[in-house]
């Protein structure tokens, strides 16, 4: 992420600059941020009505779904507005941001607004996000990696949340290996390790975790776990806060879209939490699942582990008929 496209923020801990306009160098050719005067990369500014007629999404993720990589019109919600006539999306997503963040956007910023549904959509890695106090991220003077403190909150024993860093603090740490946070230190230590056995043996790494089932992230395996806990608690307030019906829409990492590491935890445990609340979960990953070999790996760009533009029409593609029922649903009742 660069330093340069954000601001502090006491809430959140940082979001786009407000009213920004920039372009992104990246190995995709570049591509360019439109933010609103709120500080989200979203062309719809928030207002509390919504348009007349119309239905209206308040959509909620990190980097997938703020679309790091691709510009704003290429994203799976810009994607499924021009698909559905009527349809306005409002998007919250937050680079870097764990559930405790984006439940948090939720908060501040949208939920005294007009929604006629919340889609939330936490990339399955944000379970170990959560459960980090600070993030890892560039210093804006001289490019070396420090932690930065976040929002989080601390699962009490009698099922609460307690709040910490409010307001976040703009203290800043010198980054190493000792310190990583969970979220970057040993998925940052596997995915470096890997590149360099795929490097010398392509294939093999992915070869060798389906071979050993592996689970990623682990947190999903037992509903016990603490960071399932956590991560459970997050997403159940944030339902229960909800004026408009919740749709739940896990997103998998690649290693899931190429079935080297099982999706088995998540899919179940977000399964489970859909019924408890009834909420829909839409499951995007056999849409992945169906594509050929080859178009499944222009799903994503070649170094950047991001949906390229082909992955957002996927996501898109997978989301839009739970939201055309939606907006046959409405239109029926109006």
């Amino acid at each position: 992420m660069s330093r340069n496209l954000f601001e502090y923020h006491p809430v959140l801990g940082y979001r786009f600059i407000p009213g920004l306009r920039a372009r992104v160098r990246h190995e995709g050719g570049g591509y360019l941020v439109r933010c609103n005067h709120a500080g989200f990369r979203c062309d719809h500014e928030l207002t509390t009505r919504r348009p007349e007629g119309g239905f209206r999404v308040g959509l909620f993720g990190d980097s997938y779904t703020a679309g790091e990589g691709v510009s704003n019109r290429f994203r799976f919600g810009d994607l499924l507005e021009a698909r559905l006539p009527g349809l306005q999306v409002l998007n919250f997503g937050l680079p870097g941001s764990g559930t405790d963040q984006q439940y948090l956007t939720f908060r501040e910023f949208a939920r005294d607004l007009e929604l006629d549904l919340v889609l939330l959509c936490p990339m399955v890695e944000n379970v170990r996000r959560n459960r980090d106090t600070h993030r890892l991220t560039q210093s804006a003077t001289d490019g070396r990696l420090v932690l930065r403190a976040k929002p989080y909150f601390v699962l009490r024993e009698d099922g609460s949340l307690e709040p910490h860093h409010r307001p976040v603090p703009k203290d800043v740490v010198p980054a190493d290996e000792a310190t990583l946070p969970a979220a970057s230190g040993p998925r940052t230590a596997l995915r470096r390790a890997g590149a360099a056995v795929d490097r010398r043996l392509p294939g093999f790494l992915g070869w060798s975790r389906r071979l050993r089932g592996v689970s990623w992230p682990p947190d999903y395996d037992d509903p016990q776990h603490p960071g399932w806990r956590l991560m459970r608690a997050i997403l159940s307030r944030w339902i229960g806060e909800c004026h408009a019906p919740v749709m739940l829409c896990p997103l998998p990492t690649f290693e899931h879209v190429r079935r080297e590491v099982r999706a088995d935890g998540y899919r179940q445990r977000f399964a489970e939490l859909g019924a408890e609340h009834d909420a829909e979960v839409v499951d995007v990953l056999p849409a992945f699942w169906r594509l050929p070999p080859r178009e499944r790996r222009a799903a994503r760009f070649p170094t950047d582990d991001h949906p390229s533009k082909r992955g957002h029409q996927i996501l898109a593609e997978a989301l839009s008929p739970a939201l055309e029922r939606r907006l046959r649903g409405a239109a029926r009742a109006a």
